[in-house]
């Protein structure tokens, strides 16, 4: 097994691990490891099919609070051209490329979440999940990273902790289906994607797993502030590579 594998096995255990506990973030913890040994070219489109893997898991443990549709067709209908825009931006931007644009993706996310009050329960028109699943399967199909506008959208409509980490898992699931249809049809999916994919599935697996046994224990909220700040720290290393310093 190479030293690339190993490094996307521990990047996806630890990816799953935080995903499982505050309902998001997987992607964004793992990638940032997971580029420290593999291609950019490899790590993003293995990461659609990890990712989508990981919500399946995490919308099954919440089922119980889901409600209705939660809000899938708007989210589906903006999602479609947001998958054609990122399989334009992975095909045309270079590996230098691809990390500045995910490490200053990384650090306007850890800002907002770090400076930003959390907004107040509203009710929310339709188009504002588009615009969501927009952003989040064409910055997943580019970057790997589907969930920052997803995560937005839902602290704006709020929830409880529960109802809010199914909604994400059903969110995350069809946003991830788009994603990796993009990629199969646009040819970035390989026999090196499927590899990594199946190498760090039972990592990102017995990390979710994990996440979720943690997370039954711990107040809502408490690691939120470490992981923005990891990945603010996360981000600046990414652009500092992106730059070639």
């Amino acid at each position: 097994m190479t030293e690339g594998l190993l490094i996307a096995m521990l990047g996806w255990w630890l990816g799953g691990f935080i995903n499982n506990i505050v309902g998001f973030g997987a992607a964004l913890v793992a990638l940032p490891v997971v580029a420290l040994g593999n291609d950019m070219a490899v790590a993003v489109p293995s990461s659609g099919l990890i990712v989508l893997a990981l919500n399946v898991q995490m919308a099954w443990s919440y089922r119980r609070h889901l409600n209705g549709d939660a809000g899938v067709w708007p989210l589906a209908a903006g999602g479609l051209p947001g998958a054609l825009a990122g399989v334009l931006m992975l095909r045309h931007i270079p590996d230098a490329g691809l990390r500045l644009g995910l490490g200053g993706l990384l650090m306007a996310y850890a800002l907002w979440g770090l400076l930003c009050s959390r907004p107040s329960r509203r009710a929310l028109h339709g188009v504002w999940a588009a615009v969501a699943g927009f952003f989040s399967t064409s910055l997943g199909t580019a970057y790997g990273i589907n969930g920052p506008s997803l995560a937005i959208y839902l602290s704006f409509r709020g929830g409880t902790p529960q109802e809010t980490k199914a909604a994400l898992g059903v969110f995350f699931i069809v946003s991830g289906t788009i994603i990796v249809a993009a990629q199969t049809l646009a040819g970035v999916q390989s026999a090196e994607t499927l590899l990594q994919f199946a190498a760090s599935l039972p990592s990102v697996i017995l990390g979710g797993w994990a996440g979720i046994a943690l997370s039954r224990r711990l107040p809502d909220g408490n690691l939120h502030g470490a992981l923005f700040v990891m990945l603010l720290v996360m981000g600046a290393n990414l652009v500092r590579q992106g730059l070639g310093f």
